[in-house]
């Protein structure tokens, strides 16, 4: 799809891989809605990029009500929705079990809760928002949902049975939800991120950090840039679709 003219719903959108995709996307001409825990952030990428261009929303994700109103709230005030894309999510670690202690189930239930049903309301609503759409082009597109797994949902690390979990999830929907989508003329497609720079990814010790490094070919970390630019090059090519695309540098991660 040419991008120029189209409307997007970002979540997760307020800082780190989110907030570059909502900046890459305003400069390629597109009208972004985006949703977000952090109103401060939010409120200041509004005001950095427009008004005209950027819309904020106050958005849990676990919320399917309020997913759907932001949805409803994004084709009111931009005219219809064209591009989604689920950049909300949060990472958790600890071991099946311990010498002491067993995995808290209550926080998987969170991961969970956030990482896969946060991104499967958000898909199934901007889906149904999408098939009101007239095609954009001669190949009878009407949208594209970009869901973001990770490489964890391959090879997780120790400690990442809730995430690999759910990352793991994100990777098992896409080709279905593809094959639900497509007569429709909607795409799905994952974003597979490795070691990429954003606040979880900063969040973790330099120790940890570095065990990262290790693992990654390119020896430094995937820049929030080189995301956005991605959801780019998927929004825009209309072949690619039902498939998770790994943009890891090259990582397969280690056993810690």
């Amino acid at each position: 799809m040419k991008l120029e003219g189209l409307v997007a719903f970002v979540t997760g959108g307020a800082s780190g891989l989110g907030a570059e995709t909502v900046k890459q996307l305003v400069e390629a001409g597109v009208k972004v809605t985006f949703g977000d825990l952090n109103a401060e952030n939010g409120e200041a990428l509004v005001k950095e990029l427009g008004e005209d261009k950027t819309k904020f929303l106050e958005l849990d994700v676990t919320d399917e009500k309020a997913v759907e109103a932001a949805i409803n709230t994004c084709v009111e005030t931009f005219g219809a929705l064209h591009i989604a894309v689920n950049c909300a999510g949060i990472a958790a670690v600890g071991q099946t079990i311990t010498s002491k202690s067993i995995m808290s189930f209550s926080t998987m239930r969170l991961v969970t809760e956030i990482n896969v049903f946060g991104t499967i309301y958000v898909a199934a609503h901007a889906a149904k928002a999408m098939s009101k759409n007239k095609p954009v082009n001669d190949r009878g597109e009407r949208g594209v949902v970009i869901n973001v797994a990770s490489v964890a949902g391959y090879e997780g690390q120790r400690g990442q049975v809730s995430y690999s979990a759910s990352k793991g999830a994100i990777i098992g929907i896409t080709t279905p939800m593809a094959r639900d989508l497509g007569r429709f003329g909607i795409r799905v497609v994952a974003i597979a991120p490795g070691t990429i720079m954003s606040p979880m990814l900063a969040a973790q010790t330099d120790k940890m950090k570095n065990l990262l490094l290790k693992d990654t070919p390119l020896g430094r970390f995937g820049e929030a840039d080189e995301f956005a630019h991605m959801v780019r090059t998927i929004a825009e090519n209309s072949y690619l679709n039902g498939v998770t695309l790994r943009m890891d540098g090259g990582t397969i991660l280690s056993y810690s």
